[in-house]
């Protein structure tokens, strides 16, 4: 249990015990569920032992520990970041064209004078740098860090992908002497429709195109490794085939190196970003891959952070918690699909009343992402949207949870609420360490 003193000042955890009997007294209060948090109502200075944060840096999975001096895990939490910042801000960018082609004059294109600013990231990215300071920030309110220790690290993609690759042989790539990706693909495939021997029941067309394996929509590259020579009627007609269908020995396997790309920014963007919390320091996986075996610690981004912040723990039994970033809500001031054939068709695409942020029944009103218990089916869960008077409840992992096997929806009558939350929703579990 963390501990707050009068004046919002963090002190050090307490055990559950002692909460209890503080609050019971009337000598604290409660400020936070997840994880629970109270202040004290009178004045206490309170004893602070160093703790360090260890942070196991990750594109879509993050670890956290804080660790004290005398090897206490007070804090540890395994963090799973958003992945659709990219698809919505191209959505958005498709959306603002049509809307701009339909609705205004014609305008000539201005110079290309425009220039980013120093330092400027690319959306994605620059969301999850946000996300791991943002975390640390409202740990630092809750628990008194005094150093941060984060893991890094520098990877060389020529390499990955060649690793006796050597001087001049950077500057030569596969592409050397194409004058376009679309080019060396269909040079790369001999002009050969790669779909013609997964589907021989199609004639193909004389016209040759080049077509993603998997589709930029769910999350595909324009990578060439993910780009096949094909002709337009295979391409139209191919249907939803697997990953496993479209390749073939002939075809290298599908990289990606986005990952390795924001690993890359971490010691520049990330570093100088937390020392405004605390010192910070940087390390690499090198040594806590050698330090965990050290150790016996299983591999996990949990036991990774702890071995980061540098301070050997003890064998005890505690409180892991498991965040998912979540998207507050949604902005979209029209809908991409009007409804059309409704009793109420929609013909201006105007917003949908499933985007609005609440709801108000009988005097109480829920939000989104309010952690709430359905006393029907003893479980509990998020929720996740609206339809009416009715909610969409979810569990941690994103599975719905549903009092009828016939609807999804549950009659916001049959909820009871435990706590709000706001971009990041957290489940506790006990682990041993």
């Amino acid at each position: 249990m963390f501990v707050l003193n009068k004046h919002g000042k963090p002190l050090m955890p307490c055990k559950p015990s002692k909460a209890r009997k503080l609050l019971k007294q009337g000598k604290a209060k409660i400020v936070n569920y997840e994880p629970f948090t109270i202040q004290l109502l009178y004045g206490s200075s309170g004893y602070k032992q160093g703790c360090t944060a260890g942070i196991d840096a990750g594109s879509k999975n993050t670890g956290i520990a804080v660790t004290t001096d005398d090897g206490r895990v007070v804090y540890k939490a395994q963090v799973e970041l958003r992945q659709d910042i990219k698809g919505n801000i191209e959505t958005k960018r498709r959306l603002r064209r049509s809307r701009r082609n339909r609705k205004t004059r014609y305008r000539e294109p201005r110079f290309l004078n425009r220039k980013r600013k120093d330092g400027w990231l690319p959306p994605s990215i620059a969301a999850r740098i946000d996300a791991h300071y943002n975390i640390m920030k409202k740990l630092s309110k809750i628990i008194p860090i005094t150093n941060i220790v984060v893991e890094v690290a520098r990877f060389d993609v020529q390499a990955l992908i060649n690793p006796n690759i050597q001087g001049e042989e950077y500057q030569n790539g596969d592409m050397k002497g194409f004058d376009s990706v679309k080019e060396y693909i269909k040079i790369r495939d001999n002009y050969q429709c790669h779909y013609a021997r997964l589907r021989p029941d199609i004639q193909c067309s004389d016209e040759l195109t080049v077509d993603h394996i998997i589709p930029r929509s769910k999350g595909g590259t324009n990578n060439p490794t993910n780009l096949v020579c094909c002709c337009k009627e295979h391409n139209k007609r191919r249907g939803d085939l697997s990953y496993k269908e479209f390749t073939g020995k002939d075809l290298p396997a599908i990289r990606d190196f986005r990952v390795t790309v924001f690993m890359n920014v971490l010691k520049d963007h990330l570093v100088p970003r937390l020392q405004k919390i605390a010192p910070t320091k940087y390390t690499f996986g090198l040594y806590t891959r050698r330090k965990r075996k050290e150790w016996n610690l299983e591999k996990s981004h949990i036991n990774d952070a702890i071995v980061i912040a540098g301070i050997k723990p003890k064998q005890e039994v505690s409180v892991s918690y498991y965040i998912r970033q979540v998207r507050k809500k949604k902005r979209s001031l029209h809908e991409e699909i009007p409804r059309k054939g409704k009793s109420r068709p929609n013909r201006d695409a105007k917003r949908n009343e499933k985007n609005t942020k609440k709801i108000v029944t009988n005097n109480n009103y829920w939000c989104l992402w309010d952690k709430v218990y359905i006393p029907a089916i003893d479980k509990t869960g998020y929720i996740s949207g609206f339809t009416g008077k009715w909610v969409y409840v979810q569990d941690i992992e994103g599975n719905y949870l549903q009092i009828s096997e016939k609807y999804k929806q549950v009659n916001s009558k049959e909820l009871r609420l435990i706590c709000r939350n706001n971009n990041y929703i957290c489940q506790q579990f006990i682990s041993i360490l």
